[in-house]
């Protein structure tokens, strides 16, 4: 289980084992208003870009494809404190 407010997993590994795939999906983040959460949706935008993620960006609402779990809790981790982030991830072939 994933603990958002304290960044962590709980009762299991964080590391997958080989034969697990890991989990995918789309994190989607919005500020609150102000300029210094926009400008972090903006920073989080460039990030997601570097690593070749897809992303849209629509008044003021980010959402980025194909996210792994590593990825999310470095965003988390990242933007956390500027910006609400929620997840939805899955594991590959699993609707």
């Amino acid at each position: 289980m994933y603990d958002c407010e304290q960044d962590r997993y709980t009762e299991f590994a964080t590391t997958p084992a080989r034969s697990s795939p890991i989990l995918r999906g789309e994190l989607r983040a919005i500020h609150l208003g102000d300029n210094a959460g926009a400008r972090q949706l903006t920073t989080l935008l460039a990030w997601a870009s570097e690593r070749g993620l897809a992303a849209s960006l629509q008044q003021g609402k980010l959402l980025l494809q194909d996210v792994d779990v590593d990825q999310a809790l470095q965003i988390n981790r990242l933007f956390g404190n500027a910006l609400i982030i929620s997840c939805h991830l899955r594991r590959p072939g699993v609707a």
